[in-house]
């Protein structure tokens, strides 16, 4: 249950604490006064989107704090999510005149999302244009699965939905590489081709680039090999670089006669003796070997000419692109070759899961009738109670077109209220009190199934007076035997039975409005259920019918 309620700088509160009871508690004043604020701020502890303008004008950040009582649901809840379990739970939310949110669990910095998730299980809000949802599908199906005992079938209806999607996502982009023109084959076609021609994995292109920068300077190649040869050989200007180098050999080898300390010297020009011996003699082989090939050069150049052309088309880098382009190129080829098999093998498959989900959304379908059924007599004799002795209702399910993630169901709600009327669908025929009283049986009809240890009506007695008035007060004060009932209301009879009243009031001082709420008790409670009663002139009698309203209700 909700047990304390702070709220600083939200919108008129300036600064506002909130203790609660268990059981019924009543929440009162005049329209405008800010019930709406204080429900409010009681959607964003529990994780409801807002705006920056809800700070208070003048203030840098509003925060909201509730402490609520622990269930085993919730305590589960923040075992999965490895949250601390506290004795109680306390949610908190800031939110700066920026527009910036922080949400709290237990202390814990947490995503509105997280928090609006646990706050489904402590909090069940009906706004005042929660009534609208009566009508629509998807809103019964989630009431009728929340008081079932069918949460396998649903599951298992949510993962064949799921399948199904994704089978049909998967046929419908065969179908559309399917559809492309075939003028995409042939060019798919040209392009392998055209690297075919190239023989890219046959040639060594490293090798046969050096080759052709060869061909290509093959007389200056000759002619810098000769000049070198000649550098270590010639002798026509005196002794040959090979002959100097033999003369210090001479020297040196002459002084390892006095002493060994050179021995080195002599060890190293003995070497470059042999090795400028043998280069000298590559060096003419090489020379000797150039040879000019001008059909051989011209057969390179073209080869290189064509792989340039196919690089710079594709933006490739190298051969090595070139050939990993190609192995793509045979792939989307064969996936384009293989397409009709591919479509044929998509289109079994997404029979297949339809049928699957077709079966389990059948099967979830009559666990929703049969407990459907079931409820009805339940909501019947709720109606009853709530001075609707005729009211039938009935709930016509029916395949539907198009399956969703809800289920494969059509879901007509029909409702009479007047003896000989056969039912019709809700919308066409049901007034606005008697929506009401509707709403609230399926807000009383199956506590037991939903255990959310608290509820908060904003005005779901709107429509109805009088006697009708007072049997929906007993209906609340019933369904706060399970759980914490909160009731925003303009009716006494809902004010008078509950066992604690606030009273929300605007007050204006020093050129400022701020909202407020205060307990009432005793002569204060009498009084505002009497101006409940008569409006702004409260006169004796309404005095009068007042305390005899909270008596009776004790």
């Amino acid at each position: 249950m909700l047990k304390r309620l702070h709220i600083e700088n939200y919108a008129l509160i300036e600064d506002l604490e909130i203790l609660w009871n268990e059981g019924m508690t009543s929440m009162t004043g005049e329209t405008g006064s800010g019930k709406s604020i204080v429900l409010g701020a009681m959607g964003l502890i529990l994780g409801h989107r807002t705006e920056a303008s809800a700070v208070r004008q003048g203030t840098q950040k509003c925060t909201i704090e509730a402490t609520f009582s622990s269930t085993e649901a919730t305590n589960q809840w923040l075992k999965t999510y490895d949250y601390e379990i506290w004795p109680d739970i306390i949610l908190r939310r800031e939110l700066s005149a920026e527009g910036r949110s922080r949400a709290f669990i237990n202390d814990s910095p947490v995503t509105a999302g997280e928090m609006r998730h646990l706050g489904e299980k402590l909090v069940d809000l009906h706004g005042q244009d929660n009534t609208r949802l009566l009508l629509t599908r998807d809103y019964q199906l989630n009431w009728i699965d929340q008081r079932s005992n069918h949460d396998h079938l649903y599951a298992a209806y949510h993962a064949a939905f799921s399948a199904h999607e994704e089978a049909k996502s998967a046929l419908r982009a065969i179908e559309l590489e399917k559809a492309k023109p075939q003028t995409d084959l042939d060019y798919i076609r040209y392009q392998l081709q055209e690297l075919e021609d190239l023989q890219i994995e046959k040639h060594d292109w490293v090798a046969l680039e050096n080759e052709r920068n060869t061909l290509e300077h093959s007389a200056e190649l000759r002619h810098d090999l000769q000049a070198a040869w000649s550098a270590l050989t010639d002798e026509s200007q005196g002794d040959s670089a090979i002959d100097r180098v033999q003369e210090a050999r001479k020297r040196v080898d002459a002084t390892i006669q006095r002493t060994a300390q050179y021995s080195s010297l002599h060890q190293r020009l003995d070497a470059l003796n042999i090795e400028a011996k043998d280069i000298a003699n590559e060096l003419e082989q090489q020379a000797e070997s150039v040879e000019e090939n001008p059909q051989r050069l011209q057969t390179l150049q073209g080869w290189f000419n064509d792989l340039q052309r196919v690089l710079h088309k594709h933006n490739a880098r190298d051969a090595q692109a070139l050939i990993a382009l190609k192995m793509q190129l045979i792939n989307r080829l064969e996936k384009v070759s293989s397409i009709q098999q591919a479509y044929d093998d998509a289109v079994a498959h997404e029979k297949q899961q339809q049928q699957a989900m077709m079966q389990q959304g059948t099967t979830l379908m009559k666990s929703r009738e049969s407990t459907a059924q079931k409820l009805v007599l339940e909501i019947e004799s709720t109606l009853h109670s709530m001075s609707m002795p005729n009211a039938k209702l009935e709930f016509d399910f029916q395949p539907g077109e198009q399956p969703d993630q809800f289920g494969i169901e059509d879901l007509v709600m029909r409702f009479s209220s007047n003896p000989g009327m056969n039912p019709l669908p809700l919308q066409k025929i049901a007034s606005g009190g008697e929506k009401s009283r509707l709403m609230l049986a399926f807000k009383a009809v199956g506590h037991d199934a939903v255990s959310i240890p608290t509820i908060i009506l904003d005005e779901i007695d709107t429509g109805v007076s009088g006697n009708v008035a007072s049997k929906m007060a007993q209906m609340m004060k019933r369904m706060s035997n399970h759980q914490q009932v909160i009731a925003v209301t303009h009716l006494p009879q809902v004010a008078a039975i509950a066992s604690q009243h606030f009273l929300v009031k605007k007050e204006e001082s020093d050129g400022t409005t701020r909202t407020l709420v205060q307990t009432l008790e005793q002569d204060l409670r009498v009084m505002e259920i009497a101006a409940m009663l008569s409006g702004t002139e409260v006169s004796s009698a309404a005095m009068e019918n007042a305390e005899a309203l909270l008596l009776d209700n004790q």
